[in-house]
């Protein structure tokens, strides 16, 4: 199978599309990846390119989209790393010493809201050129990809194939209750590790159990490691992913 790979702008984002160079479908699941803080925006393609080399029901059906957040920290000492807001190290350090999240599931972190802007600015940009509709994508990300792709759904009331959250955590606790409350039943998959020394646990537990809080459907994974995507991780996405498909379709899973 030959991995085409195309080099796209969306919303003034450059995005990275993955797709089996023969794929078929006129409307394919559409698997938006958002990376982590002080990654290159191509972090997470290496995702896209194993399922879609694991799995020919993958390579027969979705489209892997990587979109690069907009702040380049060249200048910060992080060569090729880029995030999508500003993070506060030294605040987040001090919860860890503490061991009191309440300040970091409260804030709205500044940038935020504006780098929110932005990707839902390339989504739909995405939807135009494809010609497609919300209901066609997974949405997620890593750490801070996580949390931006959170915030975009609930915000926006996307009505989305699923939400995939890894790693992320809870924020701005409030308003996301609110939102949660007002959105119909989303399809999430979350995953974190116990021994996550970045994120903590507990933060991302409070957002799982929001979540089933407001009626939503959550498939919580936790797995023993640190702040990473496993394997198995991967593994619980591709059949996800299948599985939300053919239930879309009505056709039974395997």
């Amino acid at each position: 199978m030959a991995i085409s790979v195309e080099r796209q702008e969306f919303g003034g984002l450059s995005t990275l599309v993955l797709q089996d160079s023969q794929l078929a479908t006129p409307n394919p699941r559409r698997i938006l990846l958002c990376h982590g803080f002080g990654a290159p925006g191509d972090d997470l393609a290496d995702i896209g390119t194993f399922l879609l080399q694991q799995n020919p029901k993958v390579a027969s059906t979705c489209c892997f989209i990587f979109p690069a957040a907009p702040i380049d920290l060249t200048a910060a000492g992080m060569p090729g790393g880029r995030a999508w807001w500003p993070i506060n190290m030294a605040q987040l350090a001090a919860m860890h010493e503490t061991r009191d999240f309440e300040p970091l599931t409260a804030i709205s972190p500044p940038g935020m809201n504006e780098a929110t802007d932005q990707l839902h600015l390339a989504m739909q940009q995405m939807q135009q050129r494809w010609n497609c509709s919300a209901g066609s994508f997974h949405i997620g990300g890593f750490s801070q990809g996580a949390m931006i792709a959170t915030n975009l759904t609930l915000t926006r009331q996307l009505k989305i194939a699923q939400l995939c959250i890894l790693s992320g955590t809870l924020l701005n606790s409030d308003a996301w209750r609110q939102l949660a409350k007002s959105h119909s039943g989303l399809n999430v998959l979350m995953s974190h590790g116990s021994q996550d020394q970045i994120l903590p646990i507990d933060a991302a537990q409070l957002l799982r159990d929001m979540l089933l809080e407001t009626g939503h459907a959550v498939n919580y994974l936790e797995f023993q490691g640190p702040h990473t995507i496993p394997q198995e991780i991967l593994t619980r996405l591709e059949h996800s992913i299948l599985q939300s498909h053919t239930e879309a379709d009505g056709i039974k899973a395997d």
